[in-house]
């Protein structure tokens, strides 16, 4: 599924360990912290709860409002925005009307279309670089490494 943009998607890839345990709370802060989602201003790791609040309640085709949120996590509705926000940006979340779902329906079709979103920009920039090499008269090698 495509999807527009007002603002260009931003995510931080952090390569973390698994967690240990078998829990979603612990695997939803893992994706969530992978994804770079959590900051060092973020101490109390509201956007990981809003987002673990979200797939719990989340119904692919109506979603969650951000009063329902705000009342659910008794937190200002702003402050639920904000996280509301950050997790759209990254990716995760989108925006239907007034309410908020999962991008992808469910959280491992929101992983492919975050994969996919890498996957372009990657092509782009494989393409800047063929071009850059080109006008700094940098050698073409198509192979990543040469035999030794």
């Amino acid at each position: 599924m495509a999807v527009s943009r007002s603002c260009p998607m931003r995510v931080v890839v952090r390569d973390l360990d698994a967690p240990f345990e078998d829990s979603p709370t612990e695997y939803i802060e893992w994706v969530c912290e992978s994804l770079g989602i959590v900051t060092g201003r973020d101490v109390n790791k509201t956007a990981i709860t809003v987002f673990r609040v979200i797939v719990e309640k989340s119904d692919c085709r109506y979603g969650v409002s951000s009063t329902e949120l705000a009342e659910e996590l008794s937190m200002s509705r702003g402050a639920v925005i904000n996280q509301l926000n950050k997790l759209i940006e990254c990716g995760l979340l989108r925006k239907s009307g007034r309410n908020y779902t999962l991008r992808g329906g469910n959280l491992t079709r929101t992983m492919m279309e975050i994969r996919g979103d890498f996957d372009r920009l990657f092509e782009r920039l494989e393409k800047a670089a063929t071009y850059m090499d080109n006008c700094f008269g940098f050698p073409m090698e198509n192979k990543l490494y040469k035999k030794l």
